[in-house]
């Protein structure tokens, strides 16, 4: 220890004073019952930069203007269409010469009502069972939406959400989305708020009522009244605009007509509805007593007939139909269900090339058995086929197959 001492002191001798100083006097700032060598200090985190919380802030900012703008987009898109459709008429399909080729939506078993023939009973029927709160949201009930989200999220997802309004279902039925999603459920919420933003109550309703599928193939009210009671809307009991309002839950489920007897079920499903527009005070007690004594005696139920068209048309019209139904689904950006329930409800007039006389002669000719060769094997293996194009304008004049009519 002696001789490490004296090294120290031999070395301390060769340090300039200056060094010397400047050690003893760290020496007196080390605290007590520490060592003198300093342990080496945390770095402390640095706050982000200025200028990276900048960009991260425009960043944030420019993806919510996209969404704005996306969202814009889409409701002035929607807009436009939903109040084409509000229509509700067939588009017709019109050769050159304005002669009627085609009523696009008429194979459908429908019977256009006017507000205005719709019985007020059945109005409230639908609204009193289907949305009690129609008149009174703007497209979303936010009620019902709230309850029907927190009973999916309690059943994990396994519940559908349920909670629409009768605008929500309009936009279903015109837009043909099925899908079970969430996704789609805030695309509808966005759609039907938008709805409303440019149509009224009655426009609402009416439509609503016109397009809804009332089961065994029938959509609307006005068919519905035919098929099942034989009878014009607008002489419909009160029972019996309870009864067509509460088979929209599950309109198979309550044939009259089928093998199995839904009595019972009818039975128990028209008592709730008017139960229902009692308590909502748009029937009084003797109305209801009446109606229930109707629905207790049991229905009339006379199955009416439905006119439709076949829908059988020219492979030229065959082509254009799907040629628009194409092109209106490119140009909004809409499935093609979307797109042919546009077409079906927009009432356009869509002008055809066709020249219906011209393609009568040469729908007639392919007929023959000529333009057609037996195969070695057996049967028809070729076939003919014929179009004819303007070469001025490159309009398709006509076409056709072989064989032109459609079993």
């Amino acid at each position: 220890m002696k001789a490490k001492r004296i090294k120290n002191q031999e070395e301390e001798e060769f340090v300039p004073k200056a060094f010397r100083k400047e050690r003893e006097n760290t020496k007196d700032t080390i605290p007590k019952g520490k060592t003198s060598r300093f342990k080496k200090n945390k770095k402390v985190k640095k706050p982000l930069n200025k200028r990276v919380k900048l960009i991260i802030f425009f960043i944030i900012l420019i993806l919510i203007i996209i969404s704005g703008i996306s969202l814009a987009v889409s409701g002035h898109s929607w807009r436009k269409i939903a109040k084409e459709m509000l229509v509700n008429e067939n588009s017709v399909i019109v050769d050159s010469d304005d002669n009627e080729l085609a009523v696009l939506g008429s194979e459908r078993k429908q019977i256009k009502v006017e507000g205005s023939e719709i019985p007020d009973d059945l109005k409230n029927a639908y609204v009193s069972i289907e949305d009690e709160r129609f008149y009174d949201h703007s497209g979303v009930d936010i009620k019902r939406t709230g309850s029907a989200i927190i009973n999916y999220i309690f059943h994990f997802g396994s519940s559908s959400y349920g909670g629409s309004t009768i605008t929500q279902q309009l936009v279903k039925n015109m837009t043909g989305d099925n899908t079970d999603s969430i996704i789609r459920k805030v695309k509808e919420w966005w759609k039907a708020w938008n709805l409303e933003c440019i149509s009224n109550k009655d426009e609402i309703l009416e439509t609503y009522l016109n397009i809804i599928y009332v089961g065994n193939g029938v959509y609307g009210v006005g068919a519905g009244s035919k098929y099942y009671f034989n009878k014009d809307c607008e002489d419909l009991s009160l029972a019996e605009c309870a009864f067509l309002a509460g088979i929209n839950n599950s309109p198979n489920s309550y044939n009259p007509f089928g093998e199995k007897d839904n009595t019972e079920k009818i039975e128990k499903r028209t008592k709730t509805v008017l139960s229902k527009m009692l308590e909502l005070e748009y029937i009084n007690q003797d109305e209801y007593n009446e109606a229930i004594k109707e629905v207790e005696d049991g229905f009339d139920f006379k199955k009416g007939t439905i006119k439709t068209s076949d829908a059988v048309y020219s492979y030229h019209t065959d082509a254009l139909i799907n040629q628009i139904t194409r092109d209106i689904s490119d140009k909004y950006n809409i499935s093609s269900d979307f797109a042919t329930n546009y077409i079906n409800m927009a009432g356009l007039e869509i002008v055809s090339t066709q020249d219906k006389k011209i393609q009568n002669q040469i729908e007639t000719e392919m007929e023959k058995s000529k333009y057609s060769r037996p195969s070695k094997k057996g049967g028809n293996s070729s076939q003919a086929a014929m179009v004819v194009i303007d070469h001025t304008t490159g309009q398709v004049l006509r076409m056709c197959w072989r064989t032109w009519r459609k079993n």
